[in-house]
C-alpha cells in the first residue's frame, strides 16, 4: 500500500524552521494545547517491531520555550508508522515573534527514513485532509481527525469499486462494488 504523500517526503533529518511572519499570518498558534502527528517510513534490510525516527517540536524566543519530541506509537502498518503526541504552548509575549520548529528527525543514519502527512492543529480542533488524484480529479484518499486514511479505488471507467480504511490494526476493505454491462448483439 502507497501512501498518498500531502505535504513533503524526506529522506534524512531536516530541519524547518518558520517564522509567524513566514505564514503570512496564516498560522498563528495561541497559548494552549496542539496535537502533531505524522507518519515515518524506514528502510531496513530486517522487519522492525518499531521505528526509531521522531519529530522535535520547539518553541523559541519567548519567556516560556517549548522542547517536545514525538516517537513512533502503535503497530507498523504496511510499513507506515504514526508519531503522534500533544504539546503545550504555555505563554507568548505579545511583542515577541517566537520561532517555531518542527525537525523530522531520521535517528538511524544508515537507514533512509520517509516523512508524510505532518499535521500540527489545535487539541480542541478536527483536521481532515484530502487526496486528488492530479490526472483524473478523483478522490484517491481522505485522511481522518486521527490521521488515518480511506483509500478510494476506481476501475477504468472511473467507477468505484473498492474503499479501504487504515486503522491501529491494518488496512481493511471496508466496501467493494462489481457491475458489469450486457453486450448487446
Amino acid at each position: 500500500m502507497i501512501r498518498y504523500i500531502l505535504f513533503f517526503v524526506l529522506l534524512i533529518s531536516v530541519k524547518l524552521n518558520a517564522q509567524y511572519s513566514d505564514f503570512t499570518n496564516s498560522f498563528q498558534p495561541t497559548p494552549g494545547k496542539y496535537v502533531v502527528s505524522g507518519w515515518i517510513k524506514e528502510i531496513h534490510p530486517t522487519q522492525q517491531l518499531t521505528y526509531t525516527g521522531s519529530i522535535k517540536i520547539s518553541l523559541t524566543n519567548t519567556s516560556a520555550p517549548l522542547m517536545a519530541t514525538l516517537h513512533p506509537v502503535g503497530e507498523i502498518i504496511d510499513g507506515w508508522q504514526l508519531i503522534a503526541g500533544e504539546v503545550t504552548i504555555a505563554f507568548l509575549e505579545p511583542a515577541t515573534v517566537p520561532k517555531l520548529e518542527i525537525e523530522l528527525v531520521c535517528s538511524n543514519t544508515a537507514t533512509e527514513c520517509y516523512f508524510d502527512d505532518i499535521r500540527f492543529h489545535p487539541y480542541n480542533g478536527s483536521m481532515k485532509s484530502f487526496v486528488y488524484d492530479e490526472q483524473t480529479q478523483r478522490l484517491m484518499a481522505e485522511l481522518d481527525e486521527n490521521n488515518y486514511a480511506t483509500f478510494y479505488e476506481y476501475d477504468l471507467e472511473g467507477g468505484l469499486i473498492r474503499v479501504k480504511k487504515e486503522t491501529e490494526k491494518g488496512v481493511f476493505t471496508i466496501q467493494e462494488t462489481r457491475s458489469n454491462s450486457i453486450k448487446q448483439n
